[in-house]
């Protein structure tokens, strides 16, 4: 988001991502005006309170009126509602962006909504946490986190560019995926994990929760997200998330043949080689931040 060039934002939806996203904006550039849309007046008056945005409105057609950029923020099984809703009302030159999970059927139905040659571009910030609720938002939710973002052959150069400035402008790492390869992706390293932490919730008797401790609450932090948004995830992209527990499934039959021939070198080996990857991912994800913070 180059200053002079966007003057006034429209977040649909004003939650945790698109609380943090207002904050974000409006602590890059005072000046730019943001405008709020939700379901709720209560919501609303939060986001109000919070100083994420500037005015709020119930009606998402009247909200993006003026606006040099519009940012859906809701859960992605709204997306064509409020896409069919403003598609007629959107300024000349304005961006449409996103911050849902899944891409290659939010891009399809933004293209089939809007247009192939824009003005939508999809993008997911990965950043969050599982609470819910705009109480949750930070300005600097997002900074020396990463943003894919995830243009076609369709989309101008031009707004696909725009799209990565946005982000880098709020101090993110931004990486450029085709949607079908994003999904894949996320699938194994985000939606797979979120599915495991609920199973693993589920797992236990009543009677085995008071020996908890932090490995477990540590473990299953993931199964306290927003149940409405992960829906919508799962299920835009299910082909990808299938094919991830699919490849779980062979993994944990790996795993059971160790533990079945008592193989303790192969054990060690395969935890060993868990522990190094995470503590190289951790040493680049801490790198990052620092980069994005200097």
């Amino acid at each position: 988001m180059a200053k002079g060039k966007i003057r006034h934002v429209t977040i649909i939806g004003v939650g945790l991502l698109g609380g943090s996203a207002g904050l974000a904006i409006k602590a890059h550039d005072p000046a730019v005006r943001v405008a709020g849309v939700g379901r709720r007046r209560s919501s609303l008056d939060a986001a109000l309170e919070a100083g994420a945005i500037d005015t709020a409105h119930l009606d998402p057609a009247k909200a993006v009126a003026d606006s040099d950029l519009v940012i859906l923020a809701t859960p992605v099984g709204a997306f064509e509602r409020h896409l069919r809703a403003i598609a007629p009302h959107l300024r000349r030159g304005a961006l449409v962006t996103d911050v849902g999970s899944t891409k290659a059927e939010v891009v399809r139905t933004a293209e089939r909504v809007l247009g192939r040659g824009g003005p939508f571009v999809g993008s997911h910030p990965m950043a969050g946490s599982e609470h819910k609720g705009v109480a949750f938002a930070r300005a600097d939710l997002f900074t020396g986190a990463t943003c894919i973002v995830t243009p076609t052959s369709h989309t101008p150069a031009a707004l696909a560019r725009r799209a990565e400035r946005l982000w880098e402008n709020l101090g993110m790492r931004v990486l450029r995926m085709s949607p079908a390869a994003h999904d894949r992706a996320t699938a194994r390293v985000s939606h797979l994990p979120h599915a495991l932490a609920a199973l693993m919730m589920m797992m236990p008797a009543k009677a085995d929760l008071p020996v908890a401790a932090t490995g477990f609450r540590d473990a299953t932090r993931l199964a306290g997200g927003d149940p409405e948004m992960w829906r919508d995830v799962f299920l835009t992209n299910r082909r990808a998330v299938l094919s991830a527990l699919d490849s779980l499934d062979e993994s944990l039959m790996r795993l059971r043949d160790l533990l079945e021939l008592g193989d303790a070198e192969g054990i060690e080996k395969f935890l060993a080689t868990a522990k190094k990857r995470r503590d190289n991912t951790i040493a680049q994800t801490w790198q990052d931040r620092r980069v994005a913070m200097e």
